[in-house]
């Protein structure tokens, strides 16, 4: 089973996801293979962190480019971080996967990032894409916080993804694990954090792929290459500052109007909205209500007191004139 870590935006906690997903099935005995395409290697670093500290297990972490697709399949697990920096490994990562395991964390600017991913991953697979799995990460652990339920119920109304509703909680120990070299589980294991990735893991394992023991393989000849190229020619059109910064441009749609002709290609932002009103007609919510109802009672106090002093002083004048 080849498992991608993926998303266009980052900072959404892919390294720190694909490393405790490693820790845990190499401490369950699954032969794991993990590869890393990031450039930054932030998740080889943390591997030979843990390698030079003497934890077991240990994590060997292949570094870019990828290896051949038929020694990954060979391997029961396989673990690939990447990102955006690296866009041509980023596409290769995504034909060969089984599933894309998503990070979202809960904000505007992700639900309409996860938006472009999905149509990114439709046109780099040439319409036939792996399962897309989705679930928030980093979420308000507050109980008075409604911005993960929100992100839930706009991600819900997003095509072409399936989302889990266990959650990753915004919680120090995620942070502490990549210091330590230690996953979460090995550093608090009776934690509200260790409970909740422990949830979220025996969710995946649980979920069948619709391939059943993975995707069909790749075509080989004159057919695939030209296939191969057309889907390059059509992901190319995607904004270069992916491949320069390693940042995607917000406002940059994808361009899938020739794989999809009857599909407007950019992102439809009152559809997919995030916030009180996701999944209504785009309108205002409470607390815009309430600071409007303040501004304006703000202009009437500043009109009175403006008649006011124009009054005084009209009547100081009219004395003076006496």
């Amino acid at each position: 089973m080849i498992t991608v870590i993926a998303n266009l935006k980052g900072g959404t906690g892919k390294s720190t996801v694909t490393f405790n997903l490693a820790v845990w099935l190499c401490s369950a005995e699954r032969e794991t293979t993990v590869v890393d395409l990031d450039p930054q290697r932030t998740l080889t670093d943390v591997a030979a962190l843990r390698l030079e500290q003497g934890i077991e297990p240990a994590i060997h972490v292949q570094p870019g480019p990828l290896p051949g697709t038929s020694w990954l399949r060979n391997t029961p697990e396989t673990l690939i971080d990447v990102g955006t920096a690296d866009l041509e490994s980023f596409k290769q990562a995504l034909r060969i996967a089984d599933r894309v395991l998503i990070p979202v964390t809960p904000s505007q600017a992700d639900i309409w990032s996860t938006q472009r991913f999905v149509r990114f991953l439709q046109t780099v697979t040439d319409g036939n894409p792996p399962d897309a799995i989705a679930f928030i990460n980093r979420a308000d652990s507050g109980k008075n916080i409604r911005a993960s339920d929100e992100a839930a119920a706009a991600l819900k109304a997003l095509p072409g993804i399936r989302l889990l509703s266990q959650r990753l909680s915004d919680r120090m120990v995620f942070r502490d694990s990549f210091s330590e070299g230690q996953a979460i589980f090995e550093l608090e294991p009776r934690s509200k954090a260790s409970a909740e990735f422990k949830t979220l893991v025996e969710t995946l394992s649980s979920l069948k792929n619709r391939f059943g023991k993975g995707r069909p393989q790749e075509q080989s000849g004159p057919y695939a290459a030209r296939a191969m190229d057309q889907r390059d020619q059509e992901v190319s059109t995607i904004a270069p500052v992916v491949a320069e910064t390693g940042e995607y441009d917000e406002e940059e749609p994808i361009a899938v109007a020739e794989a999809n002709p009857d599909r407007d290609s950019t992102v439809d932002r009152r559809e997919y909205r995030y916030g009180e009103d996701s999944g209504k007609k785009a309108g205002k919510g409470k607390k815009h209500k309430q600071r409007d109802k303040g501004s304006k009672d703000k202009h009437v106090k500043k009109d009175k007191k403006n008649k006011k002093g124009k009054k005084g002083k009209k009547g100081k004048k009219g004395k003076k004139g006496k």
